[in-house]
């Protein structure tokens, strides 16, 4: 056989044989590296809500509870006016003598709740920020003698002797806080008539005691500390319930006046406590006051 054309069979057979192996696909081939990727990362647990945050939540809560219980009480004493009303309408009345009496009382009723809607009004104000507090520094002794003159005569009717005990400021100095004034005289007298008003005895003290960082006005109630904060969280959680009226017919109810006491006093630099009493079943209710006239 002819060398060359040998040779030409072994070169056809090796390119063929090479051109094979570099087709055909091999286990042993490296595939590129890949990139570790990183498992994915559990978010940590969400952190319990701030003291703020939550302070801000009841704070709301507390409002929504506040607005249904107001308007839940003043329905009784409308009710009771539309009622004297009908009564004269409908020519049920004895005669002139007790229609006329009849007219005085929805008068007086009248007047009472649009007092209290005044007073309601105002708290919301406050809480909007469209009325402002004027803070000033208010001596003590004056206000509280005017308060007393504002609800001795009502004490009176009850047969309720209303005592108010103040510090010796001849040894303590001239007792002050930085308040609003007017609205001070609202809370106090709000406070001692709601007081009045429940008492099942015949004797009320208020008093001025001086704190470490500030002065309290104090106010003894004969109920416990449990049934007074009892009321007040009533009004938190809206609760609705007949409220008894047993001194006056236009009046809200414990719980409301302490948490209008209570929402007012967030904006006058105070705070309002519900303390326990040495005496049994017997509370105090203070108007907690800093001293400070650092504004």
């Amino acid at each position: 056989m002819d060398t060359n054309f040998v040779t030409l069979l072994i070169g056809v057979a090796t390119g063929l044989g090479i051109s094979y192996i570099l087709r055909r696909p091999t286990a042993e081939k490296i595939e590129p590296a890949q990139p570790e990727v990183a498992p994915p990362a559990i978010a940590p647990p969400s952190p319990p809500p701030s003291l703020a945050y939550q302070r801000l939540a009841d704070l709301e809560r507390f409002k929504s509870g506040y607005l249904a219980r107001t308007a839940h009480e003043l329905r009784s004493p409308i009710n009771s006016l539309i009622s004297l009303h009908q009564l004269i309408l409908e020519d049920l009345c004895e005669g002139p003598e007790e229609e006329r009496e009849f007219i005085a009382q929805g008068k007086d009723t009248a007047l009472k709740v649009l007092a209290l809607f005044d007073t309601i009004m105002a708290v919301s104000k406050l809480d909007i920020g469209r009325e402002q507090p004027q803070l000033e520094p208010v001596p003590l002794a004056p206000m509280l003698a005017e308060v007393k003159t504002l609800t001795e005569h009502q004490a009176a009717n009850r047969s309720l002797h209303l005592t108010i005990e103040q510090p010796d400021e001849s040894k303590t100095g001239e007792s002050k806080i930085v308040t609003d004034p007017a609205w001070l005289k609202t809370l106090l007298v709000s406070l001692v008539q709601d007081a009045i008003a429940n008492s099942a005895e015949n004797t009320l003290r208020l008093w001025v005691e001086p704190l470490d960082d500030g002065v309290g006005i104090c106010l003894e109630r004969d109920r416990t500390a449990a049934q007074l904060q009892n009321e007040l969280a009533e009004v938190a959680d809206g609760t609705l319930k007949e409220v008894e009226r047993t001194a006056a017919p236009v009046q809200l109810s414990t719980g409301l006046v302490l948490a209008t006491a209570q929402l007012a006093l967030e904006y006058l630099n105070g705070q309002l406590e519900i303390l326990p009493h040495s005496a049994e079943n017997h509370s105090i209710v203070r108007c907690r006051f800093d001293t400070s006239t650092d504004r």
